[in-house]
């Protein structure tokens, strides 16, 4: 039995945002945005673009019920976000995925400026 010629290694391709992976919609009733797809390592730059262009507005609503994943980069991201928002501003989380209300609970149990909503 003769073994076979070694193969060259398979070189990896290099990562580079995917943005066809997160799609965001702005919304005027309510303000906000609505989200689909995932928030991950391709999709973190395209996430932050997202949410540094909410409108002002006493509330943001995001609906995230088309949101299949986000990490716990893409959370911090969102914490950020509101936490750097206006005094008394509130940002509503509409069917967020399990893992995202999660990783809130776990890393971040009192926010006061993120309310999740699961109706």
């Amino acid at each position: 039995m003769q073994a076979e010629p070694a193969r060259p290694a398979e070189r990896c391709p290099a990562i580079s945002p995917d943005t066809t992976r997160l799609r965001t919609v702005p919304t005027s009733e309510p303000p906000g945005l609505r989200c689909v797809g995932q928030v991950d390592f391709a999709t973190h730059d395209a996430w932050q673009s997202a949410l540094d262009e909410l409108p002002v507005a006493p509330d943001i609503h995001l609906e995230l019920s088309e949101l299949t994943f986000i990490d716990t980069h893409g959370t911090l991201i969102l914490v950020e976000a509101t936490n750097q928002s206006a005094e008394g501003r509130r940002v509503v989380l509409h069917n967020p995925p399990v893992t995202l209300v999660r990783i809130l609970e776990l890393f971040w149990p009192s926010l006061p400026t993120i309310e999740v909503d699961r109706a």
